[in-house]
């Protein structure tokens, strides 16, 4: 059966998982899944609301999945157009000049054994899609354990659309279930990069950066429980490895872990990886097969398969589950950060702000920095950490240089502990997009990240922080063109 979906109209989701599925074989994996069993509930809500929240619920998860098959028919109508472009050129130009031999080291014959192994690895990925949307089923309910403890979604001014189309970066509504960070092929790259072991040498600098940076500046704080955030998380790696962090858990600190995305698609997804967590489960994709065909040097690694999650990953949950007997405490809340978090009651809930990938997703960067200074704990050791680029998104108004967002932020009140940016370049996703051996691709995809541990020592507060906040997202839209003053 599918693990239960509890939504409140007070915006609060449950997500129940429970056993570890242990599998026979060098490979553990899942082949079976089902859609997820939702239910609403309310005091005083009738039915038909009830129904109506589910289905926009189900209808969003669809709509990716849908955008994903429809991604896998284009890309093999395209490819049938080459082997026949291809075949009928050669026939034209090379029909007196070619025997068997040499015909299968023609272009047409190539693309032939790409299209069968195309869809081979696209009809793999799409049920791969699948269950990450919509869940795993649990064969074996072995043990009792709950690793989210919560899901919380909280809309902006209580509107359920906001949840249903999230950000990311882009700006057109339409786009954002196409083209941008709320797809299927994003829940593929962030799988892989995330939580494959294929990547780990880019987890190690950023993920791996950020949970040393917590540890080595936890001196001082509290052994009662540390409440971290961890922004823009995705399919919540980076909160799970901090939440299960060797180093943190045996120095007696109880480790609170909250993560924010603005997506419900990246929630149920990684909802669906940590039951693989859970289950001590594997699955398996293939995240370069929709690569674009620009650039390549070896067409074998296109078609290159990625186990998820990683040994790395089953091992801290088992580890953090034999030593504390329970599991870690993360919990992911959904909606957009300026309006969840800007709230009254978010002032000073957090020891520690981690965010990677995240800071140049801001519209309005004093925006994050505001909001950032209103979650901080007022004490001298509570910290913002951060690891990443400053690749300013499309939404993005203002893009200052890492000179100038060191400037913004002293102006704001932040004692910069740390403040570099990495000396060797880190790939987005796979150290082969951006290697001097066997590199995948002519051109190379990599950034170095910047990497910052800033201590607020101006603890002025700002009692109308939402107010200010609204009238910066109107200024915003002013700039943007999209109202008139």
């Amino acid at each position: 059966m599918g693990y239960p979906l509890t939504l409140t109209m007070t915006a609060r989701i449950l997500f129940l998982l429970t056993g570890v599925c242990l599998l026979e074989g060098p490979l553990r994996s899942v082949t079976a899944f089902s859609p997820i069993v939702a239910s609403v509930t309310k005091s005083n809500c009738n039915d038909v609301h009830q129904n109506e929240i589910e289905l926009t619920f189900r209808e969003k998860l669809d709509r990716i999945a849908l955008g994903y098959e429809q991604h896998i028919d284009r890309t093999m109508q395209m490819m049938q157009m080459e082997i026949e472009l291809s075949e009928k050129t050669e026939q034209c130009l090379l029909r007196d000049s070619t025997g068997d031999r040499e015909s299968r080291a023609l272009l047409s014959e190539k693309i032939h054994l790409k299209y069968q192994s195309m869809k081979k690895c696209l009809d793999a990925n799409c049920i791969v899609v699948r269950r990450l949307l919509f869940g795993w089923e649990d064969t074996d309910s072995t043990k009792e354990k709950t690793l989210f403890e919560s899901i919380d979604c909280i809309p902006s001014k209580n509107d359920m659309n906001s949840l249903m189309m999230g950000n990311g970066g882009v700006t057109d509504a339409k786009m954002k279930e196409t083209d941008g960070y709320d797809t299927a092929q994003q829940v593929i790259t962030h799988a892989a990069r995330d939580w494959t072991s294929g990547s780990k040498s880019c987890r190690d600098a950023t993920n791996g950066w950020i949970t040393r940076a917590i540890s080595e500046n936890s001196f001082g704080m509290s052994n009662d429980n540390i409440h971290i955030l961890v922004p823009g998380s995705g399919l919540c790696r980076l909160a799970y490895d901090i939440s299960t962090c060797d180093s943190l858990l045996k120095s007696g600190h109880k480790i609170c872990v909250e993560a924010n995305d603005s997506s419900i698609t990246m929630a149920f997804a990684a909802k669906s990886v940590l039951d693989l967590v859970q289950k001590q489960a594997v699955s398996k994709l293939y995240p370069f097969v929709s690569d674009p065909q620009r650039n390549e040097i070896y067409s074998a690694k296109r078609f290159e398969m990625q186990v998820f999650p990683d040994e790395k990953a089953l091992s801290a949950y088992e580890n953090y589950f034999s030593l504390k007997k329970v599991c870690p405490n993360l919990t992911y809340t959904v909606g957009d950060f300026s309006t969840t978090y800007s709230q009254e009651s978010k002032r000073g809930m957090y020891n520690v702000i981690a965010t990677s990938f995240f800071i140049d997703t801001a519209t309005n960067i004093y925006q994050y920095i505001s909001i950032m200074k209103h979650l901080l704990r007022k004490d001298e050791h509570s910290i913002w950490v951060n690891c990443g680029p400053v690749q300013w998104h499309p939404c993005a108004m203002l893009r200052p240089t890492v000179d100038e967002l060191k400037d913004i932020l002293k102006a704001c009140g932040f004692d910069l502990i740390t403040w570099e940016i990495a000396s060797e370049a880190v790939a987005y996703r796979h150290p082969d997009d951006f290697a001097p051996v066997e590199a995948r691709y002519t051109r190379e995809e990599g950034y170095r990240p910047l990497r910052f541990v800033a201590h607020l020592k101006d603890h002025e507060i700002t009692n109308d922080l939402g107010e200010r906040i609204e009238y910066i997202e109107y200024l915003n839209r002013i700039a943007n063109g999209e109202i008139k003053e």
